[in-house]
């Protein structure tokens, strides 16, 4: 569900309750060193949930149990994991880590661009060009941005020939979200969106003859899909997120360890899905799947072709989105 005005007081009264925390006069927040971080991710063996666990507990040992964080997997609470922004912004929770994202921060999108971020470098130029601006829209929504990290590079897995990007058209493919949709459009796919949980089935009975997703998430299919096409297509880029007015009632050295912990997490969260991404291509490899490498052509044929789509999609978002895309195509060279 959607937690906003005009049912923000009720959802926020409901879900404290849930917490074992009584609402004082004036609809007061939790106290500031007690908070409850929600997570995007509901599997608590995935790498992300690990480290948010792993959050909390750091947290405590850096501030001496001055600043405790109580850990919400998705699902465990009544929020959708695409409202994590409005949830802290609203203080709901005070902590999240905001996968879904670019529906609420418009400037988050722009990592998810198809053909503009092919390598963890790129991203670590695009990230630091667009730290200014993702601050400033989560500030305009209640949140302080503590940190970033990207999930493994996306590319395209499918259950039929799958060896380049003729081989898309006429195929059905599992997307994300709507910028990987223009994608498989532009080279005369048809993209369908369904939920993680649904995606099983669809492979088995042909609903969908591919997917967009990096080998951690292929592994979990991988009786379903034969075909790994290497070519990267885009990031999932995620944002550890505070409530402005919770994180302004910390000690300046509170806010400082905070920060710090966050920032250590998402790189341990970024380094440890890569490591595992590379064990998972292995797993794929050894069970028969074809990997094929996009070659430098149809890489470039692939980035001719969304780069019109970049321009677009940006002037639609606004002018800040605009300039930000701009200072990343120039840090980029691209």
């Amino acid at each position: 569900m959607v937690v906003q005005n005009p049912k923000a007081a009720a959802v926020a009264a409901a879900l404290l309750m849930a917490f074992g925390v009584v609402l004082v006069s004036g609809g007061q927040a939790p106290a500031a060193d007690e908070w409850n971080f929600y997570m995007h991710q509901s599997a608590p063996n995935f790498a992300t949930s690990r480290g948010a666990m792993q959050f909390t507990e750091e947290i405590d040992k850096a501030t001496d149990g001055a600043l405790k964080v109580r850990l919400h997997l998705a699902g465990t609470l009544q929020i959708n994991a695409s409202n994590i922004t409005q949830a802290v912004g609203e203080n709901v929770v005070q902590i999240g880590d905001d996968l879904f994202n670019s529906g609420n921060i418009a400037v988050a999108g722009i990592p998810r661009l198809p053909m503009l971020i092919q390598s963890y470098d790129d991203f670590a130029k695009a990230d630091a060009v667009l730290r200014p601006y993702i601050a400033k829209a989560y500030q305009a929504k209640g949140s302080t941005l503590l940190a970033s990290y990207t999930y493994p590079l996306q590319f395209i897995w499918g259950r039929k020939k799958l060896e380049s990007l003729d081989d898309i058209r006429g195929m059905k493919l599992r997307v994300a979200q709507p910028e990987q949709g223009e994608f498989v459009r532009r080279f005369g796919g048809t993209s369908i969106t369904m939920s993680a949980p649904e995606v099983p089935s669809a492979l088995d009975r042909g609903v969908v003859d591919g997917i967009f997703t990096a080998g951690v998430g292929a592994v979990l299919w991988k009786d379903l899909l034969k075909y790994g096409y290497v070519l990267i297509v885009n990031v999932n880029n995620s944002y550890f997120i505070a409530n402005t007015e919770a994180y302004s009632k910390l000690s300046p050295e509170l806010q400082g360890k905070l920060r710090t912990v966050a920032a250590d997490t998402a790189r341990w969260d970024q380094e440890t899905m890569q490591k595992e991404e590379a064990d998972s291509v292995q797993v794929l490899t050894a069970a028969g799947y074809t990997f094929t490498k996009a070659t430098p052509e149809e890489n470039k044929r692939a980035v001719d072709a969304m780069t019109p789509y970049w321009d677009a999609w940006a002037k639609s978002r606004g002018p800040d989105v605009v300039e930000a895309l701009a200072k990343v195509r120039t840090a980029l060279g691209r």
